[in-house]
């Protein structure tokens, strides 16, 4: 009777094993090979749109039609520049997924530091220009129209412009136009572009100017809120790994699926700073980008510029929508040559890479990260990338997966 029962339970510890490893097995073929881990992982790079509005509280023109359609007129407007020349459509063409495709930044100002990143999914982001010098994106707006190597205008100028051209279109957002109506007054005066023109003004002047200044950042900020990329080959292959669904196998490549593990896999080091749905952390790290012995305009001076701006946060808003703010990190020894994380997503109009646009494909991005410079006395956030050349084909193939047409308004 026992060696009865020993077999039967040695049948049925059999039969248990069996049906855990056809369970196992089967759940493999439904996910491709991916773990539980490697999916939830998935899962956090899918595309996703949500929150933008509560990333955007300062900015409660965000879902107006009237103020998007304003924006989005202001943004193809060149009469909102110095020269009448140049709009946010300028750099950011909207047919090559609003990049700067032609290096207008450096067109514009030979010796600007910075090249122009593109704006799908821009309302997504924590902190704004590589150096992260604007905390909101109509304050980003702003900065742009009063610099003189990007529109070069002033706040007067463009808030005359303004009310000249959009007035009477937009009543309700515009309502204070009459307050600037302002007879023998200078073409020019802002506190940065004019400054001795600006002093002229009243302080009731100065602060009517200012509101309307706000409300054309706040709408160039609405209408840009809505360029958002559509969904890549990479979403669609998540949804149907997610879903235990057939057909991913078809969706990606052989070598792009070799691509995306080697992009999650920790020690090649991707993920650990594009991550979220825009393939961006949207931080600050130093990848030995710096240009030795020339001033540099990373995060260290971002911060500098950031806290003495008179529309960030805390100066234009409640305290505790601020909380990045009020708890910025600000040790020099690690900002020291940080720049911002960019989107991987839509890299198909880049026509470079890195902040000053200094490598002008993929293959040599993968390069650097093989083999980072190393730069005297100069903190770096990052360590080389060990990838055999067959590796760095199919890392290339997977982030050419994520680029997608614009699917934006």
């Amino acid at each position: 009777m026992s060696r009865t029962l020993a077999g039967f339970f040695g049948l049925l510890v059999l039969s248990v094993l069996f049906l855990v490893f056809h369970h196992v097995h089967a759940a493999d073929d439904i996910h491709g090979g991916w773990s539980e881990d490697d999916i939830r992982n998935m899962r956090g790079l899918r595309l996703s749109v949500a929150g933008i509005a509560g990333k955007n509280r300062s900015n409660e023109l965000l879902q107006r039609d009237d103020a998007i359609e304003l924006g989005r007129r202001l943004f193809h407007d060149p009469g909102m520049s110095g020269s009448g020349q140049v709009a946010c459509s300028t750099c950011h063409r909207p047919e090559n997924g609003y990049q700067d495709t032609e290096f207008m930044t450096f067109k514009l100002d030979p010796e600007a530091r910075h090249r122009a990143p593109g704006l799908l999914g821009v309302a997504l982001q924590d902190w704004f220009f590589w150096d992260g010098r604007a905390d909101s994106l109509w304050s980003q707006a702003l900065a742009v129209i009063e610099n003189p190597s990007e529109h070069a205008s002033s706040r007067l100028q463009a808030v005359r412009h303004l009310c000249a051209r959009y007035s009477e279109s937009f009543p309700a957002l515009l309502k204070d136009c009459s307050r600037v109506d302002l007879p023998g007054a200078p073409v020019h005066a802002s506190p940065l572009a004019a400054e001795e023109n600006w002093r002229r003004l009243s302080a009731a002047q100065r602060e009517s100017i200012d509101k309307l200044f706000v409300i054309l950042g706040k709408s160039i900020a609405a209408f840009e809120a809505g360029l958002l990329p559509g969904a890549s080959r990479f979403d669609l292959y998540v949804d149907a790994i997610a879903a235990g669904d057939s057909t991913a196998a078809a969706i990606l490549s052989e070598k792009e699926v070799a691509g995306l593990k080697l992009f999650l896999d920790a020690r090649v080091g991707c993920i650990n700073c594009h991550n979220g749905p825009m393939f961006s952390n949207s931080g600050f790290f130093a990848v030995a980008t710096d240009t030795p012995g020339q001033p540099e305009h990373d995060r260290r001076r971002g911060i500098e510029i950031l806290l003495n701006s008179e529309f960030n946060c805390l100066k234009w808003g409640a305290p505790e929508n601020c909380p990045k703010l009020l708890y910025i990190k600000k040790d020099e020894a690690e900002t020291a040559g940080a720049y911002k994380v960019p989107s991987l997503r839509n890299l198909r109009h880049a026509p470079a890479f890195m902040h000053d646009g200094r490598f002008k494909n993929l293959e040599a991005v993968i390069e650097h990260y093989r083999n980072p410079a190393t730069l005297p006395l100069r903190h770096v956030d990052i360590r080389p990338a060990a990838l055999f050349p067959h590796q760095r084909e199919q890392l290339l193939s997977f982030l050419n997966v994520l680029g997608t047409e614009d699917a934006s308004k």
